[in-house]
């Protein structure tokens, strides 16, 4: 049964690489994989790791078993840890579903052409051209912001290699953040176009002020918290952050709840435990959580109202850029 306010739903929680353990099975060994659904059933897909899978198995329950779904997915970026699992996605061969793929991309490549690529025969014995259901592609730039069925979507830049995209997402009243993979701005500057590795004081402030604008009232903050403080020191450039920084993400922007997120896959559920110890005696009102296979949160209302008309930007769809504008 439907319910009146958007669903938010862990699939894969797990960094890196997926792993199956068994001092990890409480918050799973899936990589990244998050599943929002409207009150009236709209589905947004973020990342597809290897998560993705178990919600292809879930969505096959419902209409897209019968070839009747339609669902949009975000791509944070393209690191294999968010995307190998799309060629395991049942969905996808299944003739008459429909998916809308959106993306930034990378830098000189189109998101068709990198999830094509894992389906080159010397990676994976089904080629790309036999996935059934009609997949077309929304490029953007970060900064944009999207109309997506049911869903307002604003994106913003993370401090990541290559490009990777955070996402504010709005539906039924209520926001969602999900920054996946950003790493501590002050000690690492990353990502193309983001002017260079050199830390800078003046940037660290705007980048932070951009984020947080980003997040501003959300219920829900999902944020990466991949190391613990004694094991970010000489990896600031892996793209990542700890629960201290992400602490301070949700404060700055002023959220409701904050959830731990791309946990190491070398952390076993006693290590999660620790890190979720150790950031709630920090919270200072902001509840904190630890993202878990199968969570699920229904979201109320935002904290925070927004003011003013939402407008999307124009965008280029389609994989040729033929047609302009919002879905």
């Amino acid at each position: 049964m439907r319910g009146e306010a958007m669903k938010m739903t862990i699939f894969g929680a797990r960094g890196s690489y997926p792993l199956s353990r068994r001092d990890q099975l409480r918050y799973g060994g899936n990589s990244t994989c998050i599943h929002f659904q409207t009150a009236s059933g709209d589905d947004l897909i973020l990342d597809g790791g290897s998560g993705i899978r178990l919600l292809g198995d879930e969505m096959m329950t419902r209409q897209f078993g019968s070839g009747q779904g339609r669902a949009y997915i975000l791509v944070g970026h393209t690191h294999w840890d968010h995307i190998l699992g799309y060629p395991f996605f049942a969905p996808f061969y299944r003739p008459g579903n429909r998916f809308v793929v959106v993306s930034a991309g990378q830098t000189n490549a189109h998101i068709r052409e990198i999830l094509s690529g894992q389906h080159e025969d010397m990676h994976f014995p089904v080629p790309f051209e036999d996935l059934s259901a009609d997949l077309e592609y929304l490029t953007f730039r970060p900064g944009q912001h999207l109309a997506l069925g049911g869903f307002k979507v604003e994106t913003v830049q993370l401090n990541h290699p290559g490009i990777t995209v955070g996402y504010r997402i709005e539906a039924d009243g209520a926001v969602a953040t999900v920054f996946t993979d950003t790493a501590r701005v002050t000690k690492a500057r990353l990502g193309d176009g983001m002017g260079g590795p050199d830390p800078d004081d003046g940037f660290s402030k705007e980048f932070k002020s951009r984020l947080a604008h980003c997040a501003r009232g959300s219920n829900v903050l999902v944020h990466d918290s991949h190391f613990l403080e004694h094991e970010i020191v000489g990896r600031y450039h892996w793209g990542h952050s700890t629960f201290e920084d992400a602490l301070e993400m949700a404060h700055l922007a002023d959220v409701g709840t904050l959830v731990l997120f791309h946990h190491a896959p070398e952390h076993s559920d006693a290590v999660v435990d620790e890190k979720l110890a150790m950031a709630r005696d920090l919270a200072d009102g902001v509840s904190v959580e630890a993202a878990c296979e199968g969570m699920t949160m229904e979201l109320g209302r935002s904290r925070r109202p927004q003011s003013g008309e939402w407008q999307a930007d124009v965008v280029d769809w389609g994989a040729d850029g033929g047609q302009k504008g919002a879905l």
